[in-house]
């Protein structure tokens, strides 16, 4: 299976040593999923630059005003720990204030939304929104894999199409209704305009073998692949040697990194847990494979990810 992250980030991302930090380096310099999202104006937000890798190696020798503000967040959410990173974000880039997170916006006693974000940016006023995201193609068809209905959240409860339709018409524009432009301008009367910008990242994952993608996307999103469960048992006897780890959700963001062997699954047991949690318990599982680069590696790195999703999957009644 090939590799299918960009090695010079894999490289970089493996000598930090906290998970907060790496999944906070991710942020910074995963590509969007999308290149665009036709008609919203939104600006596809891609923060990174080499100037940050001194800040997060800084960050990382002194990790505890990040972890102190993760914990505080009592939400186990991934959704609410990515957005929580790039608060962090914000609050520590000089080229960044922060002027305000989660703004509400109400008409009548009914919330409209919220901002996740504004910033300011030297003279520029921003209203930032973030989502991550993770979907699966439900088709071996190159051509229906253009469309956005045909990639599915791995609980078949999320769609892309569902997802770009809600950040396009609801989320996006909010700073556009008459409430919202009434309560910034009381806010931040020296705004004259704002822009708008989305981060929305995360993982595309195909059936094997092939590599799909969705119309507008952007060429370097994150990417994996997906097997039901009972062809990839059928795929684990051609790779005994390989080692695995399960994925908690809260570690799906950065490249996986293990220290500690005693985290590492294979053979017998591997399949003991797939049966357990995807053949009993329907639960789709997130894996890595890993690699350990040479002798003198004291950790193993992420080769590629892929979900097992149960033999029914997708279950069309569960989409919205």
């Amino acid at each position: 299976m090939p590799e299918t992250k960009n090695e010079s980030f894999n490289q970089r991302v493996h000598k930090l040593q906290h998970q907060a930090v790496r999944d906070l380096a991710w942020c910074c310099f995963s590509a969007p999923m999308m290149q665009e999202l036709p008609e919203s104006g939104a600006a596809m937000l891609l923060i990174g630059n080499d100037r940050l890798w001194p800040w997060l190696i800084a960050l990382d020798q002194q990790p505890n005003e990040l972890i102190e503000q993760i914990a505080k967040v009592k939400s186990t959410r991934l959704g609410i720990y990515y957005e929580t990173l790039w608060r962090f974000y914000f609050s520590q880039q000089s080229d960044w204030e922060l002027l305000n997170h989660n703004l509400q916006i109400e008409r009548k006693g009914i919330t409209l939304g919220a901002f996740d974000f504004l910033c300011r940016r030297g003279n520029e006023y921003w209203h930032i929104e973030t989502a991550v995201k993770f979907y699966l193609c439900n088709t071996s068809n190159p051509d229906e894999a253009r469309d956005w209905h045909h990639w599915i959240g791995p609980a078949s409860h999320d769609r892309l199409d569902l997802k770009l339709s809600h950040l396009h018409k609801h989320q996006l524009p909010l700073h556009r209704t008459a409430e919202a432009r009434t309560q910034l301008q009381t806010l931040y009367p020296e705004a004259t305009e704002w822009k708008t910008g989305l981060c929305l990242q995360g993982y595309l994952f195909s059936p094997v073998p092939t590599k799909y993608s969705p119309a507008f996307s952007n060429e370097n999103h994150g990417h994996g692949y997906w097997w039901h469960l009972q062809d990839f048992l059928q795929y684990l006897p051609e790779h005994a040697d390989m080692q695995w780890i399960i994925f908690e959700r809260k570690r799906w963001l950065s490249p996986a990194h293990v220290n500690d062997k005693n985290e590492l699954v294979q053979g017998v047991e591997l399949i003991k847990q797939l049966q357990r949690q995807i053949g009993e318990m329907k639960k789709p599982l997130l894996l890595a494979a890993l690699k350990k680069a040479d002798c003198t590696d004291n950790f193993w790195s992420e080769a590629w990810r892929g979900f097992v999703v149960p033999d029914n999957w997708p279950q069309p009644q569960s989409i919205a």
